[in-house]
């Protein structure tokens, strides 16, 4: 099934246009169904003032533009609140389809907050509460600190392990209790719930990507929002019971013939 939030959250993470009204989607973090839009006249784009100075360098070209902006956005839905986005502004030169410069720079504007923050995942509101509360923490910061947010989903993956009854301790050889890594309780997962080794082996990506987020910088937003993907991908497949209930219905009608169950009920 396709993971439109994802999509969405890719394109923005490219950077916005300097124009307003060609903004992408941003999905609204108060309903989750609406589209967030720029409220009029708020968004406010500056130039740094040491970016400015720099004009006066023999050397100075206009791709050494920086500054930030910010903009109030507000869902379709009236009953949505108020989202606030902040973030940098770069001046960047734009290409033809045959990657040739044609002299022209245009203004991009990269999200480094959203507040409240954007959802990253669609399976929410039925992970976990303790899961969940990690991936929001992972919400809060991914756009400004990818490689923080990857140490938060690898927290997720913790508590997803917590959910499903695989311990954090055992004994060692000696009697000893002794901490279990991530690493081994998942595959202590995939023996214990053998149904689930697909989800097992797709959190093992999780866990690497935390892994490199604990240690270092080297992280890209991309990188992260992979693994918020396949985070929520197998959080569906644990989860999202509606295939049950779709499955479970379609054997009732089948079963029925298709005939109407109040009609089957009234003729015996």
């Amino acid at each position: 099934m396709a993971n439109h939030l994802i999509k969405d959250l890719r394109i923005i993470a490219k950077g916005l246009p300097e124009d307003p009204t060609q903004w992408p989607h941003i999905p609204c973090p108060t309903c989750h169904r609406g589209g967030l839009a720029p409220v009029t006249d708020s968004l406010v784009i500056e130039e740094l003032e040491t970016s400015k100075s720099w004009r006066q360098h023999d050397d100075w070209e206009p791709d050494w533009i920086n500054g930030g902006f910010h903009c109030l956005l507000r869902c379709r839905s009236q009953n949505c609140d108020l989202t606030r986005v902040v973030g940098r502004m770069d001046l960047v030169p734009e290409y033809d389809e045959y990657g040739r410069w044609y002299g022209q720079y245009t203004e991009r504007l990269t999200p480094e907050l959203f507040s409240p923050p954007l959802s990253l995942i669609e399976s929410r509101n039925v992970c976990p509460e303790k899961v969940g509360e990690r991936i929001d923490a992972a919400a809060k910061v991914i756009w400004i600190d990818p490689s923080s947010a990857a140490n938060r989903l690898r927290s997720a993956a913790e508590a997803l392990m917590d959910d499903q009854g695989i311990p954090r301790k055992d004994l060692d050889n000696k009697g000893r209790a002794r901490s279990v890594s991530l690493h081994e309780r998942i595959n202590n997962w995939k023996i214990a719930k053998p149904d689930y080794a697909e989800p097992a082996e797709l959190l093992l990506a999780v866990k690497w990507i935390g892994n490199v987020g604990s240690h270092d910088d080297r992280l890209r937003l991309a990188d992260v929002l992979d693994g918020v993907e396949i985070l929520d991908h197998l959080l569906t497949f644990v989860y999202d019971t509606t295939k049950d209930e779709i499955k479970k219905r379609a054997a009732e009608i089948t079963a029925r013939k298709g005939i109407p169950a109040n009609r089957i009920s009234r003729e015996n």
